[in-house]
């Protein structure tokens, strides 16, 4: 019995602690293999981070335009998502515009104003209804 406790530990543990000259080399805690996850996990965590102060998180609903001599005028088809004001933007393919007036017609219909250039036609336009750095949700 006291024969196998001594053979608890590796012989080769026990000779590389033993010597006296290798108390001065360094202990290797770690391999490579975890400095480079950790060099990835704060990477990701910088670009999320980066993002997050300059990208933005958009509420879009979607709309019908209407143009006709440089003047847009927009019919909202999904009003579920809040109210259109003035000075929204509303983006026509990939150019953005401002709204410049906004009114309601004769069957109740949102309908929004807005100076164009885009050639006359019909449109399917996106309308920002509220726009947010994601930052914000960490300090408000």
């Amino acid at each position: 019995m006291a024969e196998q406790k001594s053979n608890i530990f590796r012989q080769r543990s026990l000779d590389r602690i033993s010597s006296p000259e290798q108390l001065t080399d360094y202990l290797r805690v770690t391999n490579p293999g975890v400095w480079v996850l950790l060099a990835a996990v704060i990477m990701l965590l910088g670009g999320l981070f980066a993002w997050s102060m300059v990208g933005s998180l958009e509420t879009l609903t979607d709309g019908v335009a209407l143009v006709e001599n440089g003047q847009a005028q927009i019919m909202v088809t999904d009003s579920g998502k809040g109210e259109i004001t003035s000075d929204m933007t509303v983006r026509i393919d990939s150019d953005e515009y401002e709204i410049a007036t906004v009114e309601k017609d004769d069957f109740g219909r949102t309908v929004a104003l807005a100076p164009v250039n885009e050639a006359d036609g019909k449109y399917d336009v996106k309308i920002v209804i509220e726009s947010i750095h994601p930052i914000k949700f960490l300090f408000s």
